[in-house]
């Protein structure tokens, strides 16, 4: 008889830990910190998921206002 082989499951992106509430307590996200919002967009600068990056929702909602604000700013591209 043909044995089934074991499927691997993906990991579960919801499992994440919030990068920024590990760090010490983060209270704002600069706009001008472009290293750090950077990683938080893909390549046609949209803003990725909380499921993908797995940042809690306060820091998300952070995130988004400091990228918007960093587009206006000309520091970020707007979405291609």
């Amino acid at each position: 008889m043909a044995q089934k082989q074991q499927q691997q499951r993906r990991p579960d992106p919801r499992g994440k830990k919030c990068p920024f509430c590990t760090k010490a307590s983060t209270r704002y996200l600069d706009y001008k910190d472009y290293p750090t919002l950077k990683p938080y967009t893909d390549y046609f600068g949209n803003i990725r998921a909380r499921y993908y990056t797995g940042v809690c929702l306060k820091h998300q909602k952070m995130l988004r206002g400091a990228i918007e604000k960093a587009r206006f700013m000309a520091m970020l591209a707007y979405r291609k």
